[in-house]
């Protein structure tokens, strides 16, 4: 429980983005998609010549909603790193790489799990 208490705003985040992930009816999923770009884009090219299912704007929401999930990840990560005495700095350039990697993580599974055929 005290784990817990610890990262209570890394779970308030989580929480605020994945409602957000729904009311931006996409916005969000479409924006971690671009800030991932170089992560997915060797592997699947641009979205623009995605092909397959018409799951494009479901896929763009739920990759929204599922980065929530690293919040609380990160949030992990960074109270082993602050009882390991690490720097602030440290500790705000690994939740930030958690926070992006996870982004690019999700849009991957997203992707392939969704039915798109990819022209890269």
């Amino acid at each position: 429980m005290r784990t817990l208490s610890a990262i209570k705003w890394s779970i308030v985040a989580g929480l605020v983005v994945a409602v957000l992930g729904v009311l931006s009816i996409g916005f969000l999923g479409l924006g971690l998609y671009y800030l991932t770009y170089p992560i997915h884009y060797p592997l699947l090219g641009d979205i623009d010549t995605w092909q397959g299912a018409d799951l494009f704007w479901p896929a763009i929401i739920v990759a929204g909603m599922l980065w929530s999930l690293c919040f609380p990840a990160a949030g992990l990560v960074d109270l082993g790193l602050a009882r390991r005495g690490a720097s602030r700095t440290i500790r705000v350039a690994c939740y930030l790489a958690i926070l992006w990697l996870g982004a690019g993580l999700i849009w991957l599974l997203v992707a392939t799990g969704s039915g798109f055929r990819f022209a890269a």
